[in-house]
């Protein structure tokens, strides 16, 4: 199969050769061609090998030429683009773009994404990524997740747990570890990094469970990619079956990048009138970008409390249906969150234990095994007292 180069600008297309070449020198050359003419170009060739299309600047037409291009293209569509723009970066991948590669580190990254093409692994194989976006405030949503990789790891043996809240990211403390590395030292290669150094990265709980932990520095947030986050998800899913994302309601472009990855989006909420207004603007504003449609899932967290909205009219206000209810159990998730140590493991059979380890079984179903899910004496040493300078009874 022949491979192309799509570019306005011989520049860009010469960069682009350069690396085909040294990748595989006894190719032959890629065939340049213009993004008016490539269409009918791949067209006539029926079946092409890699295309490199490097993107216009308006954003319409660069989803435009990756969407028609991508049909006639066998070996891998790699766009390179600017990764300011996360809705691009989304959408390109959306429309059939095997790779998004950032145009001011063309040739590390095109390097690595070529030999990722190389080396083609089996969907089947691949883990999933559920992201937890708490739309309102107080549902929960840094519990649940952390909850949810403790289960999953006790099923499959291991699970992957990803922080996003940069500023105030919690679930190193939930889990009582202490990082080394975090987001912010991973970002320091923007996407230049292997699965071995995500591994190096990462912080082991005793469950199976591995956190890529938030930035230690409310400054260090700043330093967290697009790129970075994009990349780590996708190497993520050849370690684990599952990886949890704790996302932020910010929707800046790197939460955007979590959310286009993810092939599950919880979103937890509370019964109460305040919780359903974010949670429908959330749904509107997530539905325009194209994240939500089948993808999403209501959760509600705290449920069966005095006075909240029934469920049926939470409902019907939202237009969807709540697949889940974790009950109100508030002095056993705070003494769980305090002591460090998840629900699921230090109360495995109070209501909301239970509850959490539902959910996380209802992801996909759990594999035979002798036991319990999350057993009760796995506790052991995991109980110490939480010094924290800011304890919270449920994040």
């Amino acid at each position: 199969m022949a491979n192309f180069i799509v570019a306005d600008d011989e520049s860009t297309a010469a960069r682009v050769r350069s690396v085909l070449s040294f990748h595989d020198p006894d190719a032959p050359a890629a065939e340049a061609v213009t993004s008016t003419s490539a269409v009918g170009r791949l067209a006539r060739e029926k079946d092409a090998g890699v295309v490199v299309v490097s993107l216009p600047a308006d954003p319409a037409a660069a989803l435009e030429l990756v969407a028609r291009l991508a049909p006639y293209v066998g070996g891998g569509l790699l766009a390179v683009g600017p990764t300011s723009d996360a809705r691009l970066v989304v959408g390109a991948l959306r429309a059939g773009a095997s790779d998004y590669l950032d145009r001011g580190e063309l040739e590390v990254e095109l390097a690595a994404a070529l030999k990722r093409l190389a080396a083609p692994r089996a969907a089947a194989n691949l883990g999933k990524v559920v992201a937890v976006l708490g739309a309102c405030g107080g549902a929960g949503a840094s519990t649940i997740a952390a909850n949810l990789a403790v289960a999953l790891a006790a099923d499959r043996g291991s699970a992957g747990l990803a922080d996003l809240k940069l500023e105030t990211g919690d679930l190193a403390a939930l889990l009582d570890l202490k990082p080394k590395f975090t987001l912010a030292d991973l970002s320091r290669n923007g996407a230049a990094f292997d699965r071995a150094m995500l591994e190096r990265t990462l912080v082991r709980h005793e469950s199976g469970a591995a956190l890529l932990a938030a930035p230690a520095r409310v400054a260090d947030a700043a330093l967290v990619r697009v790129e970075t986050v994009a990349r780590a998800l996708d190497l993520a899913r050849e370690i684990f079956p599952f990886t949890i994302v704790d996302v932020d309601h910010s929707y800046r472009e790197e939460q955007l990048a979590a959310l286009g990855a993810s092939d599950v989006l919880l979103l937890p909420l509370r019964l109460d009138f305040n919780a359903l207004r974010n949670v429908h603007r959330a749904l509107e504003h997530l539905g325009r970008l194209g994240l939500a449609g089948g993808r999403a899932r209501l959760v509600v967290n705290r449920g069966g409390r005095p006075g909240e909205v029934p469920r049926a009219k939470a409902e019907e206000a939202l237009g969807m249906k709540i697949v889940h209810v974790v009950p109100e159990d508030v002095k056993t998730v705070a003494r769980a969150n305090d002591n460090g140590v998840p629900v699921v493991i230090e109360a495995p059979n109070s209501r909301a234990g239970r509850a959490l380890v539902q959910l996380a079984r209802s992801l996909a179903p759990a594999p035979e095994k002798a036991g319990p899910a999350v057993r009760a004496g796995a506790r052991g040493g995991w109980r110490s007292w939480r010094r924290r300078a800011a304890a919270t009874a449920a994040t």
